[in-house]
């Protein structure tokens, strides 16, 4: 297993680095892969993005990007470590998340903090949650990633996910809604977040085995990645498009109306003289002002 530490803070880029190493044959061996990004909202591939972050934040310039694993909504800024971990060895480990998780808590309980495992898929300290995780399995090997709060935003993650709760009638999966907390309350001031992923990296390197060889993206890896970034993980039709029908109640211009969206179109709507919405793509500001409770 080699390491590879993506320099990148684009989000794109780096969902899209995942993907491209899951799926590519340049990688024979398995890799963990260590990134941080700006701020971005990433949601799990079966979820409805309209019904989970709050309205306000798709007024921002915060990415609201669609992924290929599982599981609920999170947020990431650079307070945010992510590591990601491809392997070919999966038998019995697809939705082992303790087998994955048991290094960074190991870590954290050697650091004098009490962290724990709770199910399915989180690290947790005092009731709050530090690290969700989520997996995908391509091409026989199995993604899986998980993000580590270390000084995030936690004001962005209480008001657009976790206090936040849009009714609505469909089949998608919603998140798990947890209170969260920073690493950072809880560790020696001394340790910022580039010592703390140092020795996280290194925790990982010893605990499943890792080559201390850092991977260097090829030019010709870098332009297969940013094609993929463009062509999907930037798309609207991967992010907003796949998105499974549901029905919303919502404000729009004083008036309460029930409308049906589907792939990410308005399709219907209960009150004729907002018959004009039908067919309207929902974005950014429109999103917004329709979503208004």
């Amino acid at each position: 297993m080699a390491l590879l530490i993506s320099e990148s803070k684009d989000p794109y880029f780096n969902l899209a680095l995942e993907e491209y190493i899951l799926r590519s044959k340049r990688f024979n061996e398995d890799v963990l892969l260590v990134w941080q990004s700006e701020k971005a909202f990433i949601f799990g591939r079966n979820q409805n993005p309209f019904i989970e972050i709050h309205p306000k934040y798709w007024q921002t310039d915060i990415p609201i990007i669609r992924r290929i694993s599982g599981g609920g909504t999170i947020y990431q800024d650079q307070g945010t470590l992510v590591f990601s971990i491809i392997t070919s060895d999966y038998e019995s480990k697809i939705n082992d998340y303790e087998f994955f998780l048991s290094p960074l808590i190991d870590l954290l309980n050697d650091l004098g903090i009490l962290a724990y495992f709770k199910p399915k898929s989180h690290v947790f300290i005092d009731n709050r949650k530090i690290s969700g995780n989520a997996q995908a399995f391509i091409n026989n090997r199995l993604l899986h990633h998980g993000t580590v709060l270390f000084n995030a935003d936690l004001n962005i993650i209480n008001e657009a996910l976790v206090n936040y709760d849009q009714l609505t009638n469909t089949n998608f999966i919603a998140s798990n809604k947890q209170m969260v907390a920073n690493i950072a309350s809880f560790i020696s001031a001394d340790i910022d977040i580039f010592k703390f992923k140092k020795i996280l990296i290194n925790r990982y390197l010893e605990d499943k085995n890792i080559q201390k060889v850092i991977y260097d993206l090829a030019e010709v890896d870098v332009k297969a990645i940013e094609s993929l970034a463009n062509s999907k993980y930037r798309s609207w039709e991967w992010n907003f498009g796949k998105t499974k029908r549901c029905e919303l109640d919502i404000i729009f211009d004083n008036q309460k109306l029930k409308l049906a969206m589907e792939s990410g179109y308005i399709v219907s709507v209960n009150e004729d003289r907002f018959a004009f919405l039908i067919g309207r793509k929902f974005s950014d500001s429109e999103l917004s002002q329709l979503l208004k409770k």
